[in-house]
């Protein structure tokens, strides 16, 4: 491919990320997150002040401050390189959900027989298929989440993500290529598991409604709040509401520097399994001006090499640690049962 050539299919995959309704980054749902910000913006101006100005509505939307940061240069870098590279990266080393879902339908079948194909209420069936693959994403989603947290030389290729400074829609980007593997592989898993089921279930391969190939609850939450998650927009959801439904605020303070909010609120849509395991942590309806990103000793975390090089180094400085505590341990374990033995007479 020459460099012409290149280019073409590098614009190509940006205009697919921004003008595809069922991308990430569309265009048409950060329409819609912009007109939910402004009316969001409007009601607490509304509520506090008792009026609405414009122009300090267009000030806090349009801050030059965040989209002139390093923090924000860094998210762009990481965008094209996720939009470019990536999906065909990912597309090569990760295993497929239908690969998955072929193997989790065939065990079932073989250890517990299989069922006749359901031939009727296809409608209720896409619908239920919908709701359980939804179910699935998000629950590999917090996995994932909560093992980068809690595993030393995983957090090292998330932290990445935390070192954002400044939160914009770009910020969702701002990934390790390690990080966006990894997270496949997991995804693949509990989707694949979760088709492999319903197909074992139904008798039959199902379906679910979609949107350019992505879950249509997923794409609902990604045009209503998703981006504003990554926001300088405090919009928080509490009651009943906010242990169901993870809000813009759920989300930056768990971005946040406080070490109060340290390894809370893993959850991408729903705030259930942040509730069912003890890691939910509510906002607060007053805006907390809450401080983002990692202290590193290191490299400049906005820099390419602190980025993408030095994430390397130190996850593999992190498992040659795990590896060396794992042997350290096992030793300590066979010299302590050798003393048993030896102090009984066995040995």
């Amino acid at each position: 491919m020459d460099v012409y050539g290149a280019l073409r299919f590098s614009a190509a995959k940006i205009s697919n990320e921004l003008f595809s309704a069922g991308s990430i980054f569309s265009v048409y749902s950060l329409a819609t997150t912009f007109l939910i910000a402004v009316v969001a913006l409007a009601y607490q101006r509304k509520m506090r002040r008792g009026r609405v100005n414009p122009r300090a509505i267009a000030r806090a939307i349009f801050d030059k401050r965040l989209l002139l940061s390093k923090s924000f240069a860094a998210d762009v870098k990481l965008f094209i390189l996720s939009v470019v590279l990536m999906p065909v990266v990912v597309g090569v080393l990760v295993i497929s959900s239908n690969a998955v879902a072929t193997l989790v339908s065939a065990a079932l079948r073989g250890s517990f027989g299989a069922f006749a194909p359901v031939t009727c209420c296809d409608l209720s069936i896409k619908l239920f298929s919908t709701a359980a693959l939804f179910l699935a994403y998000e629950v590999g989603y917090w996995v994932d989440h909560y093992l980068k947290h809690r595993i030393p030389f995983l957090w090292e290729f998330h932290k990445v993500h935390h070192t954002a400074e400044v939160l914009t829609p770009v910020t969702n980007f701002r990934n390790h290529p390690i990080d966006n593997i990894i997270f496949g592989y997991m995804l693949a898993t509990f989707i694949g598991a979760a088709s492999g089921i319903l197909a074992w279930v139904f008798g039959r391969t199902t379906e679910s409604f979609t949107v350019d190939g992505k879950n249509i609850l997923f794409i609902f939450f990604l045009w209503t709040i998703g981006h504003l998650q990554h926001s300088q927009f405090w919009i928080p959801f509490r009651g009943i509401w906010g242990h169901i439904v993870l809000s813009p605020a759920h989300h930056q303070i768990h971005h946040s520097t406080d070490p109060q909010h340290f390894n809370r609120n893993f959850g991408s849509v729903l705030a259930v399994w942040d509730w069912m395991f003890g890691s939910l942590e509510m906002p607060s309806t007053k805006n907390p001006r809450l401080k983002y990103g990692v202290e590193e000793d290191a490299a400049d975390p906005h820099s390419s090499l602190g980025l993408l090089a030095t994430p390397i180094y130190r996850a593999a400085l992190a498992f040659w640690r795990a590896l060396a505590d794992a042997w350290n341990a096992g030793s300590e374990r066979l010299e302590q049962r050798r003393q048993r033995l030896k102090s009984t007479g066995i040995l």
